[in-house]
């Protein structure tokens, strides 16, 4: 089966959907809420049950982002003041706070568990549809695909932003260490002779020569970062309309074609751009039930995040060390797509995509059950996203439809293994 082959009405759907929802959708907008409306009308049209779950979601990472590029400036032009000085105490102190941002960032960016709230709240719903399994048998599989609805621009392209939080990365980490190392050291040399030697005065002078080094690239970085906005561009055709409108054929189908033996729950996120918040507040509010109901062991979520220019499948991720992201739930993606014959491009990546798998993720490994999880998403069509290039040409009809096919097929396989 060629994908020439492949339904024809589901391929002008899919397409017409990404065409529909040609409009701007930033969270807390009026454009969000009319996604919103659209989905549901749709689900509507074919008698899909659904339910709208509202939640509450802030700028927490942004605004500790913003935090810390601000410190890191205020510290860079006190640093040698302050370190020359009686004072030297202060930069002791700014450390600290420096770590307990960075801390609390660092949760947020790769523990979904944890839900802080900084700054105004604001409100956005997640849709949720079930498809329940022909024979309901206590404790049965659950298959979850998730896909945000929302979208962003901003007025640099995502890609750079990437590169120039990489250099605050790469040359901020080790300003902060050694900052706080000869802070520590010029209050015991201020203290006790012992520790004020001639060795002390070589590594201060280089500390101080780094730190004018540092300054200046980490100045054109954090000035560059804080004078990004966010702007009305997007159209957010690729991120994430595509996934939308994947999920929305897979419903009809799934609602046309029940599994056998188990249930199917189609996950639309909102404010996914800032912070995963439609998953994480998704995974937080159910996941008791559902460990309940279902054999989470046995559990699937399909994330799609991106479908462009060609269907591409995270393998693994890891800089050293590459970790297996569920290698048999993607073995049967693989092999499904190969017995359609649908190009299916299977990558490896340093970090993993910062999308909604990683909810799920994070909250099946604190309740100790081996879900697994996988996300679709074509890595090197990034360079569209979050801005105005992110237009309805750079998807692929026959990619959409190819998606959607290699996804049915292997969760029909799947359910008959069950």
């Amino acid at each position: 089966m060629v994908i020439s082959e492949l339904k024809f009405y589901t391929e002008k759907e899919t397409i017409q959907h990404v065409n529909s929802l040609m409009f701007e959708r930033i969270a807390g907008t009026k454009g969000e809420d009319k996604a919103i409306n659209y989905i549901k009308k749709e689900l509507n049209r074919e008698n899909i049950q659904f339910n709208i779950e509202s939640f509450k979601w802030s700028k927490t990472i942004k605004i500790l982002a913003t935090l810390i590029m601000i410190f890191i400036i205020f510290s860079s032009v006190l640093y040698k003041t302050i370190v020359f000085s009686d004072i030297v105490w202060i930069m002791f102190v700014l450390v600290l706070i420096f770590i307990a941002l960075t801390y609390i960032l660092v949760i947020n960016f790769h523990d979904m568990t944890h839900l802080v709230l900084l700054g105004k709240r604001r409100n956005s719903k997640n849709i949720i549809a079930k498809i329940s399994a022909i024979e309901k048998q206590p404790k049965r599989p659950l298959v979850i695909f998730s896909a945000h609805y929302d979208s962003i621009s901003s007025r640099y392209p995502y890609n750079l932003k990437k590169y120039f939080y990489l250099i605050m990365i790469i040359l901020g980490s080790p300003y902060i260490v050694s900052s706080l190392v000869f802070t520590e050291w010029t209050i015991l040399a201020n203290s006790f002779d012992y520790f004020n030697n001639e060795l002390y005065e070589r590594l201060m002078e280089k500390s101080i020569n780094f730190s004018y080094i540092t300054f200046l690239f980490l100045m054109i970085s954090i000035i560059v970062l804080l004078l990004n906005r966010e702007r009305s561009e997007s159209l957010g055709s690729l991120d994430n309309a595509s996934g939308v409108s994947i999920l929305i054929e897979l419903a009809k189908r799934f609602n046309k074609n029940p599994l056998k033996n188990m249930d199917v729950l189609f996950l639309w996120c909102g404010a996914e751009e800032w912070g995963l918040w439609g998953s994480k507040q998704f995974c937080a509010k159910n996941l008791d039930d559902l460990i309940e109901e279902y054999d989470l062991d046995k559990s699937y979520n399909i994330n799609i995040d991106m479908l462009g220019s060609y269907i591409g499948l995270v393998n693994n991720t890891g800089i050293i060390k590459k970790r297996k992201n569920n290698g048999n739930l993607i073995s049967i993606l693989e092999a499904t797509a190969k017995r359609l014959n649908v190009p299916l491009i299977k990558y490896d990546l340093t970090l993993e995509p910062r999308s909604d798998q990683m909810s799920f993720r994070s909250f099946a490994k604190r309740a100790k059950k081996k879900m697994q999880v996988c996300c679709f998403i074509s890595n090197k069509d990034t360079k569209f996203i979050h801005t105005s290039r992110d237009t309805p040409n750079k998807c692929s009809s026959k990619n959409l439809n190819g998606c959607l096919e290699i996804c049915y097929n292997a969760i029909k396989s799947i359910d008959l293994r069950v």
